[in-house]
């Protein structure tokens, strides 16, 4: 019997040590980089996403390229540029396809009137989940043990995604779908957190969870994220983790968020900063900045509060 695991995933112990020099070699120019990404954003949470979506990407051309990349901040900034650039591209694609409405041409036919529909409500009536779950099981046919592997999750949550989309779409009342999360739930999470009760976090959130270390481990399902949620109260100063953990409810752009303050050398500061996806009064999805320094000086700042100095990565073993 062959092993399922790909010999390709075999070098994940290989490549740990090499990514994590990599993090620690770019650490004196990381600022400067968020800070152009912050520009091209105007946005601390997309200034992150494309920081670590380059980051990704100029690691991965290292393994690809023959000759030596002898500027590494101009590579990483112009690595940014082209991915900024890629995604204004699509996301003008994705308008334009909106707009579509009534301005296909005689003969084209309904199928291209029906596609476009079908796209318009895609993108704005249904969560991401729903989404992949809806094209790979409705569109491109894969199963639902299929689509649970990809999605990495069960076929129970793969199930009930299903049902949520088909029913969005069925809805013709119901508003386009807002990944803001109600204040109510934001700070139900966080009274939770703070609290360190499983069992109130385990009743908000989805069987499904994604929980998300920015620029760090991920975790699916609710089971599999106990240890995120267990550890959130642990302290160990020497490496980083301060004492006296507590949460707050804070709002940055009209958004509800938790942000988390501990003391580290005498000094109380911001620690992390949790972000919500919600789905029919669930918890779908916690984003974690708890390595990501220079957006939680960013947002520090816009909330006059002092931000701890954060590592760029979690302590090695």
């Amino acid at each position: 019997m062959t092993n399922s695991r790909s010999e390709g995933f075999e070098t994940q112990s290989e490549v740990r040590g090499p990514w994590r020099k990599y993090l620690d070699s770019l650490m004196p120019i990381r600022s400067e980089l968020y800070r152009f990404c912050l520009k091209l954003t105007n946005s601390p949470w997309d200034a992150e996403d494309l920081t670590q979506d380059t980051l990704l990407r100029v690691f991965s051309s290292l393994g690809k390229m023959d000759n030596d990349l002898e500027n590494p901040k101009a590579y990483l900034i112009r690595t940014a540029t082209n991915l900024w650039v890629d995604a204004v591209r699509r996301q003008a694609r994705y308008q334009a396809l909106l707009e579509l409405e009534g301005g296909v041409e005689e003969g084209v036919g309904e199928r291209s009137v029906a596609a476009s529909e079908a796209a318009r409500e895609l993108l704005t009536r249904l969560y991401p989940q729903e989404r992949a779950a809806l094209v790979m099981k409705d569109v491109l046919g894969h199963s639902l043990q299929e689509v649970a592997s990809v999605l990495n999750t069960s076929t129970g949550a793969v199930k009930s995604a299903l049902h949520r989309a088909r029913s969005r779409l069925d809805d013709e009342g119901m508003n386009p779908a807002s990944f803001v999360p109600s204040k109510s739930i934001v700070e139900q999470f966080m009274r939770a957190l703070d609290a360190s009760d499983l069992e109130v976090l385990r009743s908000l959130c989805a069987t499904d969870l994604r929980v998300e270390l920015v620029g760090g481990a991920e975790f699916h399902t609710f089971d599999d994220s106990n240890d995120f949620f267990a550890h959130a109260h642990f302290v160990m100063p020497e490496i980083g983790f301060g004492e006296n953990p507590r949460w707050e409810l804070a709002e940055y752009d009209g958004e509800p968020i938790v942000v988390g303050y501990r003391t580290l050398d005498g000094k109380e500061g911001l620690n992390e900063i949790h972000r919500l996806e919600v789905s029919e009064d669930k918890i779908t999805r916690v984003r974690c900045y708890c390595f990501c320094p220079d957006t939680l000086r960013e947002v520090a700042q816009h909330l006059g509060i002092h931000s701890l100095a954060r590592p760029y990565r979690s302590p090695s073993a």
